[in-house]
This record gives structure tokens, sequence and C-alpha cells, in this order.
């Protein structure tokens, strides 16, 4: 790949150029712009002349390559944002989601007395990292299964300076629980069905981990089961749980918590209008 100068005018031209088939082309410039050039949308028209290294004009070549492949712009650029902070991102770790923002910003707004707060299955630690910046009261601790997942998470609060505690733990196995007392429980857990897989896109397929989006068909609360159980002997009394739904499921969710002795059950749509939080209070 050549181009004729080191002008970021120009390396946008090959850039868009290069990725014409793709929708999100400029959106996707601008995300590396901003990730590797430290250059917002008003930045690109004010600089738009401005001389790129070899270095910079070479992470777009590569760029180029990595999204014509499919791989996620997030993995590409290695990180995204969420709720006001950068979380760095990879393989190994799901990719935050807007509506996941939604649950924190309920969080945060319905959970300021809170002093000890733990998310199950925190992939990256967006969820517990953006309730600590906000929080800050608040002792705020996560777990995964995954260790490459927890190792992502303790390079993002090391780079964000915001101190929570993340440990390995698989939820499914009850053996493995801790004692604590806690105010808050909150989890996005795999609430995908495996059979939703054909329609969903090739980039998510490829490259997110199956073990932080999927679950067997016959069983599609199985995660939400065991954290509920887990809540139960976690939680204080009062104490709340909160989770991100699938919005097909939000009934057979709201009985099963019901069944598990939870009250003051409520469900909160996201900005598209589907069922997509729940939090629930312990009797």
């Amino acid at each position: 790949m050549k181009i004729s100068n080191n002008k970021l005018s120009t390396v946008k031209t090959f850039f868009l150029k290069e990725l014409a088939s793709f929708e999100e082309a400029k959106l996707f410039f601008e995300i590396c712009c901003d990730s590797w050039l430290g250059m917002a949308k008003t930045d690109l028209l004010i600089d738009k002349d401005k001389a790129l290294s070899e270095s910079e004009i070479l992470k777009f070549f590569y760029g180029i390559k990595s999204l014509k492949n499919n791989e996620p712009v997030q993995y590409v650029v290695g990180e995204t944002w969420f709720y006001d902070l950068r979380i760095g991102v990879k393989e190994g770790a799901l990719i935050p989601r807007p509506e996941t923002e939604e649950l924190v910003d309920w969080i945060i707004n319905s959970e300021k007395e809170a002093k000890f707060i733990l998310d199950i299955g925190t992939g990256s630690g967006c969820i517990p990292l953006a309730l600590k910046n906000n929080l800050i009261k608040a002792k705020v601790s996560a777990c995964d299964i995954s260790g490459s997942a927890i190792e992502i998470a303790k390079e993002n609060s090391k780079d964000l300076n915001l101190e929570v505690d993340f440990f390995k733990l698989d939820i499914l196995n009850d053996s493995t629980w801790k004692e604590d007392k806690l105010d808050v429980i909150v989890s996005n857990p795999p609430y995908i069905p495996v059979q939703e897989k054909i329609r969903m896109n090739e980039n998510v397929l490829d490259f997110e981990p199956d073990l932080a989006l999927f679950v067997p068909d016959d069983q599609p609360l199985l995660f939400y089961i065991k954290i509920a159980e887990f809540a139960v002997l976690h939680l204080k009394p009062k104490g709340s749980l909160y989770f991100e739904i699938h919005e097909d499921f939000s009934s057979e969710t709201i009985q099963m918590l019901k069944g598990k002795g939870f009250v003051d059950i409520e469900i909160k749509r996201d900005l598209q209008g589907k069922d997509r939080m729940v939090r629930a209070v312990l009797a």
C-alpha cells in the first residue's frame, strides 16, 4: 500500500477508499484517529492536513487489513469508551455495549449509599470500573471464570487508577463461593441461546469469546438462576441484584426471581425499547 504524502487528509482518503464496502468506514476512521492520534472529530476538521509519522501511517495500513478481516474496530485499536472511561479491550473479553452503560447508569443513580458491590462475569472490567469511578466510597470487586479476562480487567484498573478487586471465580461452582455480605450484586452474564448464532454478525462470532455470550438452548436462564442463588446467600437484607437480560426472557427472569424470594422486581427498557435490565431486592 502506498500513498502520495503523509498528510492526514490523504490517509483518510486512502482509508475510506480501501474500506468503501463498509457503511461504518467513516466511523472506523474517527475511532482510529481518536485512539492512535488523540484527535477528536472536531480536530479532524481543524487539522485535516496534519503530518503523520511513518509509524502512525503504518497503524492505519495494518488497521485496514484487520478491518477487512472483519475484526471489530475496538479490538483493532485496543480500546473503547464506556461511561466516560477509556477501557482497554482485546480478544478474551467481550466488547462493552451501550446498553450496559444504561445498566451502570441505573445503579449509579439508585445505589449512592452502597458500600460493597460485586460484579459477576466482569470481562474487561467496564462495569465495576465505571461504578468505582462514580461511587467512590464503595468497595467494588469483580469476578470472572476467564483468567485472560481478569488480566485485561486488572490492566484497565491500573491504567485508570481505579481500585477494584478482581478475582477468578466459576459462579456455576457453588463450592468456590466466598462468604461476603454485599449491598449490590450486578451481572451481565452470557444469555444468548446457541441457536441465535445464525442471526449474528461474523465479526462477533469470529472474535468475541463464546464463553461470554452463549448459553445452551434449553437453559437460557442458566447463569441467572445460579447468580440469584448466590445473591440469596451473599446480599444483605434489602440488598439489590441487577441483571442485563435477554429481551425474550424478561417474564421468565421475573418469575425465577420471585421464586427465589426477591421482591420489588423492576424491568427497565433500553434506548431501543427492549426489555434489557432488571432490578430485584432481597426480602
